[in-house]
């Protein structure tokens, strides 16, 4: 099998070249954005062959140029690592044959209405929605199930164009930004009051290789908003621990059209009556430090292990139902304003890996998407007390070794 990788040129930095070559195999290609063109030369040299697109995500012409390329290989399969490709890829694979039936089945992992619905119709419990087609539906809606309301993309990525709406006054001020009076592409949900966690995951010929939940602390909305994204995993004794296992297998397995080898990222809520009520899954890993955290967790890169299953039918790893140690992990998004000074280093005892992408004298916005944080780090402890303090601790001396100028340079409630 030869792997055409769709991949963005954060994920190929986060792995050095020979895990690159190991896992692709002989005749694998990485395709990516030319945005970072100079990073991944000096990043892959000649060890990983590669092709990079100018506006690589919208681009509609890279499908056109992939599956003219796939057609001269003998056999090809290509392969998407983020949210936004899950749907052209397997477009490809279909047209090429490699798959029958393959856009279908990634539609419920990346249209939420119907994803949602397919695990309501299976006796799973989720939020009450609507398709949001036009304004008078968004009224309807909020009245008769009331305020807050979290209006959304189906397709949406990153938490992008997600916004909880209070009350009625915010409401309008939502519809009277919007471009037309026919919406596309949205809908309209209760909003869910309760516990968020996050179970990532890895199957190979259909078998749970590790199933990894964490609480999470604050929440992708609140992370766009400023707060720092912080969050752990579960103490063997904690019993929501196995709930969100057998939660996160019931989906995969039995509700949603799963492929056999896959990576997955399911989001839940634990409501006040102590349900879990679905949020989103998406067929491949979360963003941030979620595949560094498992790594060090688990003692398994899931990225690289799933790219060689593809390619390898001779590579089946056992599976794991207990991690080697607990960790958590933190991202910290930039403040609004000139960063005079950041640190180059991180010194902390118990930081088992950190990444620094903010640069000292440039002037930062605020995140559109979930995925543009400005520091992630990783830390180990004996159980979720020690590893909240330790990432308060990471929290507290990032900020206090970083200089912002800037309105909203104040430290973050």
């Amino acid at each position: 099998m030869q792997l055409i990788v769709f991949c963005p040129p954060k994920i190929i930095l986060q792995h050095d070249a020979a895990s690159w070559a190991a896992a692709l195999g002989e005749g694998g290609l990485l395709l990516s954005c030319s945005s970072r063109a100079r990073e991944i030369t000096t990043h892959l040299g000649e060890q990983v062959a590669y092709r990079l697109f100018d506006n690589f995500n919208d681009n509609a012409l890279v499908e056109v140029d992939v599956h003219e390329l796939a057609r001269e290989l003998t056999a090809p399969l290509c392969v998407a690592l983020a949210e936004i490709d899950v749907l052209r890829v397997a477009r490809i694979n279909d047209r090429l044959g490699v798959s029958t039936g393959a856009e279908g089945r990634a539609m419920f992992y990346r249209d939420k209405f119907f994803m949602k619905q397919r695990t309501h119709d299976r006796g799973l419990k989720i939020a009450e929605m609507a398709p949001l087609p036009h304004a008078t539906e968004a009224l309807r809606f909020s009245e008769a199930h009331g305020f807050p309301v979290v209006v959304k993309p189906r397709d949406g990525r990153g938490s992008n164009g997600v916004e909880v709406l209070r009350d009625l006054a915010q409401l309008r001020t939502w519809l009277a930004r919007q471009p037309s009076t026919t919406f596309h592409n949205l809908m309209i949900e209760r909003f869910v009051r309760g516990s968020h966690y996050i179970v990532n995951g890895l199957y190979i010929d259909g078998k749970p290789i590790l199933v990894s939940p964490v609480r999470v602390m604050t929440s992708a909305l609140d992370f766009l908003g400023g707060k720092s994204h912080d969050l752990h995993m579960l103490d063997a004794g904690n019993p929501m621990r196995d709930r969100l296992v057998r939660y996160a297998r019931t989906l995969v397995e039995d509700v949603l059209p799963s492929e056999p080898t896959m990576l997955f990222h399911l989001e839940l809520f634990v409501d006040q009556q102590d349900e879990i009520v679905l949020c989103e899954i998406a067929s491949r890993l979360g963003g941030v430090f979620f595949n560094q955290e498992i790594t060090h967790a688990w003692g398994l890169d899931p990225r690289m292990a799933f790219l060689r299953a593809l390619r390898d039918p001779d590579y089946r790893p056992a599976a794991m139902s207990e991690p080697r140690q607990m960790v958590g992990h933190i991202s910290i998004p930039p403040r609004v304003g000139l960063l005079r000074d950041v640190p180059t280093e991180c010194a902390l005892d118990d930081v088992l890996e950190h990444r620094i992408s903010a640069s000292r004298m440039t002037t930062y916005r605020s995140m559109e998407f979930t995925n543009s944080e400005i520091f992630n780090a990783i830390v180990a402890g004996r159980d979720e007390r020690e590893l909240q303090l330790r990432l308060a601790e990471v929290e507290r001396w990032f900020h206090d070794s970083c200089d912002w100028a800037g309105i909203e340079a104040a430290t973050p409630a």
